[in-house]
């Protein structure tokens, strides 16, 4: 399977016929939602306590589907945050705990409908919890990423209430492109950030999580899922600076010096590449870029038991993917 499918969420749905997406999904995926019967009743957000958000416009139907598993969601996310601590112990309550939980709850789907064996059916079949824990990571993710960006280190400590307050005030909840907003009251998202965060708010143990997927696999395919989206965002990096610096000429690009590094060649399993950074030829760096993207597809197939053979990756379709 290719990597680009692998890393996508498109038109599939939970058990009762919700789009993973929402709004978000592809204009014919939510034609046959609605064809079916699905609510997507949109009203404006009446929630005081949120300015960002109030007054704009949310999908109250995804939120009443979510209401119904609440329970199943705060145990679940409960489950993800502790199998996590158990390999990152240091880690509770952290700036990284947030970022990584929520990336985990984003690549939990993936991992249920594209494993070689016993895969989800991408519609109609997916617990609805599991969906809601998707949105809800989904949700909070671009707080996590800036949040990682502007706001410390990776280790500074941080509270589910702080992270509200940095989350609305950078609008996080708000998609300024559609003007849609979060539809989940606020006490309910700072609960769910606050399992993220620490694990307390739910229980683990009442969690059917384990039963569907094999956390040591979620933790593999998000790791070499997270380095592959690092090397294509240094890869876009140095391509908009070669473009800036007026080079138009896939020649002249490629005999351009950047910043590189050597990186290892066995992908899919063991530490992330070294990362010592010396100067090298552009071109050698994009063919070093194309081999570990290669490199992470196999290895995430191999990770999920799938048939091994699938078509290299070349430059354009990377290029695509940027």
């Amino acid at each position: 399977m290719g990597l680009a499918d692998l890393l996508t969420v498109r038109d599939q749905t939970d058990a009762s016929g919700r789009l993973l997406l929402e709004d978000s999904a592809p204009r014919k995926a939510r034609r046959r939602a609605q064809q079916a019967g699905v609510a997507m009743k949109s009203v404006a957000c009446p929630y005081p306590d949120s300015p960002s958000r109030e007054g704009g416009t949310m999908n109250v139907s995804a939120y009443e589907a979510l209401r119904q598993d609440t329970a199943e969601i705060l145990n679940g996310f409960a489950w993800l945050t502790e199998s996590y601590l158990r390999l990152q112990p240091t880690r509770r309550r952290t700036v990284q705990a947030f970022f990584d939980v929520s990336n985990l709850g984003i690549t939990l789907p993936l991992v249920l409908f594209y494993r070689g064996r016993h895969p989800v059916r991408p519609h109609g079949d997916l617990p609805p919890y599991i969906a809601s824990i998707f949105k809800a990571s989904r949700g909070v993710f671009s707080a996590a990423l800036d949040l990682s960006n502007v706001a410390g280190p990776p280790s500074r400590r941080i509270t589910a209430a702080e992270v509200m307050q940095f989350a609305e005030e950078r609008g996080h909840f708000k998609r300024e492109e559609t003007k849609r907003v979060c539809a989940a009251p606020t006490r309910l998202i700072e609960r769910c950030l606050d399992v993220f965060i620490t694990g307390d708010g739910g229980d683990e143990s009442r969690s059917e999580l384990g039963t569907q997927v094999d956390f040591s696999v979620l933790w593999e395919f998000y790791r070499l899922q997270d380095e592959f989206g690092r090397a294509l965002s240094n890869y876009r990096f140095l391509l908009e600076k070669l473009s800036q610096a007026g080079m138009t000429d896939i020649n002249q690009m490629f005999g351009a010096m950047v910043p590189g590094s050597v990186p290892e060649r066995n992908a899919g399993s063991g530490p992330e590449p070294s990362a010592g950074s010396v100067m090298r030829p552009f071109g050698d760096v994009t063919e070093d870029f194309v081999a570990r993207a290669n490199a992470i597809q196999d290895g995430l197939n191999r990770l999920l038991g799938r048939r091994p053979g699938v078509a290299p990756l070349s430059l354009e379709r990377l290029v695509a993917m940027l």
